[in-house]
């Protein structure tokens, strides 16, 4: 994470700073090297590998309300990805919580255990 251990940006929600991420580089990126093509794609694969799409869907599915859903769709299909795949995504929520709840309950047993 660029931001190293900077979460002052989280005080607003974890999802607030995950778009402040796009909203940054594609700004950069439309104002700065909308005329060179090879820049501009390089902006977005930055933008990819600091923010993945299948994990930050994920993790926007878990922390974000339908507008910032429906903004990050938006951000990934400035990106190349279609809506469609990245709202399939967000459906997956359930599977995300029940999964953080495992990696939780393995933590304490764990930590009783030890």
């Amino acid at each position: 994470d660029c931001r190293g251990d900077n979460d002052t940006f989280e005080s607003n929600g974890k999802a607030r700073r995950i778009k402040i991420d796009f909203i940054g580089y594609l700004k950069l990126r439309e104002d700065f090297y909308n005329n060179d093509t090879k820049i501009y794609i390089s902006f977005g694969r930055v933008l990819t590998k600091e923010r993945p799409w299948f994990y930050t869907s994920l993790a926007m599915a878990c922390y974000g309300d339908s507008t910032d859903r429906a903004e990050l769709a938006s951000f990934y299909k400035k990106l190349g990805y279609p809506k469609i795949a990245t709202n399939l995504i967000f459906r997956l929520k359930g599977l995300a919580s029940y999964t953080k709840k495992i990696k939780l309950a393995k933590m304490v047993i764990k930590k009783i255990f030890s």
